[in-house]
């Protein structure tokens, strides 16, 4: 009986793991149903609140990334484009192309757009990879702590608990 109990944990916190693929289904599914799944699970055991405020804390700290480098990004792209003045924009009105007459401005635009756009998908396949690997842990009943997280939801373990009340 207590294997089917140690299962089933298992399987809700793989589950919790596996929704945070949720994002692909609704605008922020990725937090929605873990938050959800977390909520009505947690006190059922430790492992299952563990892996449920780890894989909430690594969807809020990859998010951040993505939207840290969104903004440095399109501020270098839009600082860009008004640091080329007026002059930049009367040529946007003619049939040839803007930036003829200043290349580093193009090129600042494209590189900046090449860098923070492989940087973003380097943080998608991050969470992809890590994600699987962090809902097979759970699954075979193993601790999973995702790289490049922040801890928003902190993590309280019976040791930490027991060495405060001292």
């Amino acid at each position: 009986m207590e294997e089917n109990l140690s299962n089933n944990h298992n399987n809700i916190a793989m589950g919790i793991h596996l929704a945070t693929f949720g994002k692909w289904i609704l605008p922020l599914g990725n937090f929605i149903l873990p938050i959800l799944l977390r909520m009505v699970n947690s006190k059922k055991s430790d492992f299952i609140d563990r892996h449920g405020k780890q894989a909430i804390n690594f969807q809020l700290s990859i998010t951040l990334y993505t939207a840290i480098l969104a903004l440095i990004g399109g501020g270098v792209i839009i600082g860009s484009m008004i640091s080329g003045g007026p002059a930049l924009w009367e040529h946007f009105d003619r049939d040839y192309f803007p930036f003829s007459e200043n290349m580093g401005i193009f090129s600042t635009i494209v590189a900046s757009g090449i860098i923070c756009g492989t940087l973003i998908f380097a943080l998608a396949v991050v969470d992809l990879v890590c994600t699987i690997k962090a809902a097979v842990k759970a699954h075979d009943g193993q601790a999973y702590t995702y790289p490049l997280t922040i801890n928003f939801i902190p993590h309280h373990t019976t040791v930490e608990k027991d060495s405060n009340t001292n």
